[in-house]
Parts: structure tokens; sequence; C-alpha cells
């Protein structure tokens, strides 16, 4: 926070704030700027405080018939370009209170988004051996002989083990890779006709023996 006290960042309000009564013709405007307490001037906004039963007024000040304006009345008496950010709350304690907040907010959301993100990852790789699988079926001469879907299901097994290796899919994994595994045996089971369950069986029964 820089070097303008409170009392000096509210004069600067109360100063703007007369500025905008100046250019706007709107008395409910004028009410909810006579509320707010200026509070600090932090980088390139001025932090806008309003108590806690007067922040529905804060609407007037935040609406985008208005907003512009009290950005820019605010930055004339600055001398400088800022955006007025509003915040519930009228004192230093209670901006500081604001910012750990948002940073708590902000942990949160990245921690969320990189969760989202390996799960978007997850489904991404399943859903490429279910393509790989059905692009096999794609591929395959004679498939309406036994012998040649025999060695379509062996070859696609095959396939679906390597990829349990190669991203540790077991027991324990997550309900998204579980779910993205099963879609991968639901494609399996449209180009073969037989039931997912039936496919997923044979695949794990086959695993377990050790003859994949």
């Amino acid at each position: 926070m820089n070097q303008i006290t409170q009392q000096q960042a509210h004069k600067i309000w109360l100063t703007a704030a007369e500025k905008v009564k100046d250019r706007v013709i709107a008395p409910t405007l004028y009410r909810a700027l006579e509320l707010p307490v200026g509070i600090a001037v932090e980088g390139n906004e001025f932090i806008l405080g309003f108590a806690n039963q007067d922040i529905p007024m804060a609407g007037h000040l935040r609406s985008a018939q208005h907003r512009a304006i009290i950005d820019q009345c605010v930055s004339e008496v600055l001398n400088r370009k800022v955006r007025v950010r509003i915040i519930e709350g009228t004192t230093t304690d209670d901006y500081e209170n604001y910012k750990r907040q948002q940073k708590a907010r902000e942990a949160t959301h990245v921690t969320v988004s990189a969760q989202r993100e390996k799960e978007r990852q997850i489904i991404a790789a399943w859903d490429q051996v279910g393509e790989q699988i059905t692009r096999l079926y794609a591929k395959l001469q004679l498939r309406q002989l036994a012998q040649q879907r025999a060695e379509f299901m062996w070859e696609s097994f095959r396939i679906i083990n390597e990829s349990v290796d190669k991203m540790g899919y077991n027991e324990e994994s997550t309900e998204i890779e579980k779910r993205a595994l099963a879609r991968v045996f639901e494609k399996f089971a449209t180009v073969v006709d037989i039931p997912s369950t039936m496919l997923a069986f044979e695949f794990f029964r086959l695993r377990k023996e050790g003859k994949l």
C-alpha cells in the first residue's frame, strides 16, 4: 500500500464524488456516492468501502452506466489513471481482510483449475485409447469372420493392457479414471457387439492370469 493515508483517501473520494455529481443527473446515484469511505490507493486501484448495511447501494457505482465516469473522476483527482475497487468494509483492517480472502479464493481457484486440467488430461488419454480401438476395427479385413474378430479382440485387449500399465490404473484409481476406462470398454463393445461388462470381465481375468 502506498503512502496515502485513509484520511487522505477519503478526501480524494469526497472531491471525486462531487465531480461525478456535476456530470451525472441521477438522484439515486447521488445518495450512493455519499455512503462509501475512501480507504486506500494501491497500485492502479482506488479502494472504496461500503458499510455492511449500505453495500446494496454499491450497485449504483458498479453499474456500466456510471462506472467509467466514477473511475475518470477519481483519476482526475489523483492525477493518474486508476480503477475504483469497491469492498465491504470501511477501514484499512477491512481491506487487509478482504485481500486475505481474495488470496484464499485465488489459491482455491488455482487448485481447482489444476485438478480439472488433470482430469481433462486423464479423460483425453483414455479417449485416445478408445479411438485407437475403433480405428483398428475400421481397418480390419474380413471382419465378418469369427477368427478375424477374435484377433481384433486380442489386439484390443493388448492395447488396453498397455494403457492400464502406462497410466497406472488400479483398484485405487479415482472415479474419473474408472469412468474413463469404462468408456473405452463401451466403445470396444459397440464394434464387437458384446456387452461391455463381459469385455471388462474377460480383460481383467486375462490380466490377473498374466496372459496379456
